[in-house]
C-alpha cells in the first residue's frame, strides 16, 4: 500500500544520544537553522536515502551541471551544443553566462537515470576548454518512495496502483519495531 507521510499522523521515537555527539548535533541543529531536532533528523534521513538513491544505477534522477570556460578556446561552444542536441531528452534546459570578456558559464539540468545524467556530465565536463566543472546529482522521486513502491493519487476508479516507472521488486521485510507509547 501506498505510504503518503504528507496525511500519515507523525510517529513518535526514541534516540537516546549525550554528551559530545548530542552538543555537536544541537551546534548543526542552530547552523542549519533547523526549528527542532526532529526536523534535522527528519532531513538527514532524506538526505542518506538520497544518496542510497544515487548510488544505484537505474533510478530516476536529476542533475545540474556547472561548467566555466574560456569562448575563445577553438569552438567549445559549438561542442557543448552539439552534445546537449545529441541528448535533447535528457537537457532539460541550460543557461549561459558572461563571467568577464572571454569567460561562462554554463548550467545545465539534466534529467534521466543516474547513470545516463553522469555519463553526459561527464562527456559535458570533459569537454577540451573546459576550465571547471561539476555534477550536483540528486534523486528524481522524494526519498520517502522507494522503488517499486506503490503510489496513489485522486482519480475516478479509487484504488492504489504501482508507480508506473518502477520496477516489480519483492517488499522487503519490515522490522518488528514497537512504536512509542503502545504499550505492547
Amino acid at each position: 500500500m501506498s505510504r503518503d507521510s504528507s496525511k500519515e499522523p507523525l510517529v513518535r521515537f526514541s534516540v537516546a544520544v549525550g554528551g559530545e555527539l548530542l552538543d555537536r548535533f544541537d551546534d548543526y541543529c542552530r547552523e542549519h537553522r533547523y526549528a527542532t531536532r526532529s526536523e534535522a533528523v527528519r532531513g538527514l534521513m532524506r538526505s542518506a536515502l538520497i544518496t542510497e538513491a544515487i548510488a544505484r544505477d537505474d533510478e530516476p534522477a536529476m542533475g545540474v551541471v556547472t561548467m566555466v570556460y574560456d569562448h575563445h578556446a577553438t569552438q567549445i561552444g559549438d561542442r557543448l551544443t552539439q552534445i546537449q542536441h545529441d541528448h535533447l531528452d535528457k537537457v532539460v534546459t541550460t543557461t549561459h553566462v558572461h563571467l568577464d570578456h572571454a569567460r561562462c558559464m554554463e548550467v545545465i539540468l539534466l534529467r534521466g537515470t543516474v547513470r545516463e545524467v553522469r555519463h553526459l556530465a561527464d562527456a559535458l565536463i570533459a569537454t577540451k576548454g573546459v576550465e571547471t566543472g561539476k555534477l550536483v546529482i540528486t534523486a528524481a522521486r522524494p526519498p520517502e518512495v522507494a522503488s517499486g513502491e506503490i503510489h496513489s493519487h485522486p482519480h475516478s476508479h479509487g484504488h492504489d496502483h504501482p508507480h508506473p516507472h518502477a520496477p516489480k521488486i519483492a517488499e522487503p521485510a519490515r522490522p518488528n519495531v514497537r512504536k512509542s507509547g503502545s504499550g505492547k
